[in-house]
């Protein structure tokens, strides 16, 4: 629970104080002087803390979730207070600066004061250092004192609790003392594992039958229903890569609708999955591109997860109905969206629980425990209580899977024996609940962030192990890197069962890509938004005020075809994250003046609009909209024509990357102005932009900044001379192999 707010506050204490050289503010305000042995004792007792609650994690415990919560808040609250102190100390400076330009106009003052007044300054200046240090320690030593309070409690707990159990009473509340797991590692031979679904073999012949072996010539309907958890993804992912049944289709294609379904990304996704690359990016072209790459084909499409009966009428014009057998197969949670979709009950299969047999295999194969007659006692009181559904059981397994001795198993066990579940929903989300809760503190922070991720959404390894690292998620060792940690992080939540590997690497040996199962992202969105660690906006809806959300450090926007249509329409929402300090656009489509209202956000240093393609080919700033804090901005846009702009709106750019700008005529002369200007880097943009910003560079020299820097890589003078001749080579060899077939 107070995972992710201490994790944060450790990386908070080792970015502003216990790194080589700290933030210029924070040294010439001397904070860290004086406040050594706090700032360490602070760090330390954090440390020690999360090592407590981590090794000896106890379940069901009323006073521990309480002290979990109050270390949350106190984590939080002292996050804040540096953060605040830091940023006061800017603002301070800021309007010292301000005040000192203005005296500077109207008071003239005789050089036989001046000494006097820079003594008086200094002692001034050394009064406000010493108020600030003054100050931040008093925040260390009221956190000092909290955690010691919490560490306290949570020791006399633990303490109760143990001669609770050792005494034989206080049967209705369990106590759970697991270790911390050992790390993991790939399997033995290196290969990722491959998909299992154990039992029901006769489900695949039902649903096989269905597609290829029933005589209607017709485009069918078939749907598998069934609640999460229960295997339909597996089914139809089994059914799907037959050899019996790709070899009776000659177009096959696989995409996802989930809950938030999107037609636009539904079709984009399927004319990718079926081997179509669509040139229009809207959903009218995108339709008729579809229905005309199906036509006259005999094709089989999975439509996987569909919530709605509108989700399935949004596309269905898009599937022709060829007379030769094709087929559509969906999957769904919900009996009335199967019964109305489905072509008839013919083509509709209610998916099956597994029975005990079945469940006592999959779990044993999961836990990798099996001929211990001690082990199997005490295992097959939990699989009953699954209930055949799947998920329930390879999650449990899971967890039994990381618990090495008879008594570990006996412990667990006993917690979740001793809830009195009525229903399989209640039972699916507490054993899940309980996988979640016994996580070692480090992949509870990991796990939890995974939630910015939309559901079933295909999570590429090598951006969410960048992201971890960035966050301050992984912590590197002695004998290993950040890479190899976050990648044991994820081999750990692949061995508990809580991501599904989705593609193995080239070599086979690490993980590619992975999704999560809805039921599960279910719980990890609702634990993030409970610890308050994530703010999500579906369309113009949000479900609560974003001031008390922590991760908003860092921004997310999910889509490939524009914040008008996606995860925000109205660019205004981002106003409101004031404390936005980097901000990356990826494959988006907005009106130039749009990006303008980011001239508010006051803290923002990095600006990155990666392959945007922009309404209008013209970037004009107006006089009061000025990025002040901005540092580095990357544009990568092949339609951005004309560019104005002063140096007034970028006072404190440093490197500026114009990434195949192919249609920019020229960088604004005005930027020659920007005293902190570093480097121009230009990748195939026109030798008119290579000018100016080579102008810039010449201007800039002449008033003493040579340190500034133009990268030119690849300009773009129409086609070159390789190309030319290449093209030349193709024209001849074609032409000479025509002329010889004619003669």
């Amino acid at each position: 629970m107070a995972c992710v707010a201490v994790n944060s506050l450790v990386r908070t204490i080792e970015l502003e104080f216990l790194q080589p050289l700290p933030r210029p503010i924070v040294r010439q305000k001397q904070l860290i002087p004086g406040n050594e042995n706090l700032i360490q004792n602070l760090h330390q007792k954090l440390g020690d803390l999360i090592e407590l609650i981590d090794e000896n994690r106890m379940d069901g415990i009323e006073a521990i979730k309480d002290l979990e919560t109050k270390l949350r808040d106190v984590a939080f609250r002292v996050e804040y207070e540096i953060e605040f102190q830091i940023v006061h100390l800017y603002e301070i400076e800021e309007k010292e600066e301000l005040l000192a330009g203005i005296a500077d106009l109207f008071v003239e003052i005789p050089e036989s004061s001046i000494d006097a007044v820079e003594e008086e300054n200094l002692g001034i200046a050394d009064a406000q250092r010493s108020w600030h240090s003054f100050k931040l320690g008093c925040i260390l030593e009221e956190a000092i004192r909290d955690i010691d309070a919490i560490h306290k409690e949570l020791s006399k707990v633990k303490m109760e609790c143990v001669e609770a159990a050792l005494q034989g009473i206080g049967r209705k509340t369990t106590i759970v003392l697991a270790p911390a797991a050992a790390s993991t590692t790939c399997c033995s031979d290196g290969r990722v594992d491959a998909m299992i679904m154990v039992g029901k073999n006769n489900e695949i012949k039902i649903v096989k039958a269905m597609l290829i072996h029933h005589s209607s010539r017709q485009r069918e309907i078939v749907s598998i229903e069934g609640m999460g958890g229960i295997d339909k993804t597996t089914l139809a992912r089994r059914v799907y890569e037959d050899p019996s049944v790709t070899s009776r289709f000659d177009i096959r294609g696989w995409v996802v609708a989930s809950q938030y379904h999107s037609k636009l990304q539904i079709l984009t996704d399927l004319l990718k999955s079926t081997g179509y690359v669509g040139s229009g990016t809207q959903e009218d072209q995108l339709a008729q591109q579809l229905y005309q790459h199906l036509m006259h084909q005999r094709y089989f499409v999975v439509i996987d997860d569909i919530w709605s009966v509108d989700a399935w009428n949004s596309v269905k014009a898009c599937f022709p109905d060829n007379a030769n057998g094709s087929r559509v197969l969906l999957t769904t949670c919900f009996a009335q969206v199967a019964t109305s979709i489905s072509s008839n009950n013919n083509f509709s299969h209610q998916k099956q629980f597994l029975d005990q047999t079945e469940s006592w295999d999959l779990f044993r194969e999961k836990a990798s425990k099996s001929g211990y007659a001690e082990f199997e006692a005490i295992g097959r009181p939990i699989v009953e209580k699954c209930k055949g559904l799947p998920l329930a059981i390879v999650v449990d397994a899971g967890l039994f899977s990381k618990l090495h001795t008879l008594d570990e198993w006996k412990n667990v066990a006993e917690f979740l024996n001793s809830s009195a579940t009525t229903t399989i929903d209640e039972e699916c989300s507490r054993i899940l609940s309980s996988s979640y809760n016994h996580l070692p503190h480090s992949l509870k922070a990991c796990f939890l962030y995974l939630s910015i991720f939309q559901e079933y959404e295909e999570i590429y390894v090598r951006d969410i192990v960048k992201l971890w690292v960035a966050e301050g998620l992984v912590k590197a060792s002695k004998d290993m890197s950040f890479d190899a940690v976050a990648r044991r992080h994820i081999q750990e939540l692949k061995d508990r069962n809580l991501i599904l590997i989705n593609r193995p690497s080239n070599c086979g040996r690490k993980v590619k890509t992975f999704r999560m199962h809805s039921l599960l992202h279910s719980l990890c969105v609702g634990e993030a938004k409970k610890e308050n660690l994530l703010y999500i906006i579906y369309g113009n809806k949000s479900s609560s005020s974003q001031k008390d959300y922590r991760w908003l450090q860092s921004l997310h926007l999910f889509g490939k075809f524009g914040l008008h249509r996606l995860a925000i329409p109205n660019i205004n929402h981002l106003v409101c994250l004031e404390n936005l300090m980097r901000l990356r656009f990826t494959h988006s489509t907005f009106e130039w003046k749009a990006i303008n209202i980011l001239s508010k956000l006051s803290k923002l240093e990095v600006l990155k609009l990666s392959y945007c393609k922009c309404i209008g080919g013209e970037w004009e700033l107006l006089e009061k909209e000025s990025f002040d804090r901005l540092i580095y901005l990357e544009i990568q846009s092949n339609n951005l024509e004309s560019w104005e702009a002063s140096a007034c709106h970028f006072p404190n750019l440093e490197h500026l990357v114009l990434y195949r700008c192919q249609k920019l005529e020229k960088i604004p002369v005005e930027f020659a102005e920007i005293s902190n200007l570093k480097s121009i880097k230009l990748y195939e943009c026109l030798p008119s932009v290579v000018d100016s910003a080579n102008e810039i560079q010449r201007e800039q020299r002449e008033q003493g900044n040579d340190n500034m820097v133009v990268i030119e890589e690849r300009d773009i003078r129409g086609p070159s001379l390789s190309f030319t001749l290449m093209l030349l080579l193709f024209l001849f060899h074609s032409h000479y192999k025509v002329s010889s077939y004619i003669s």
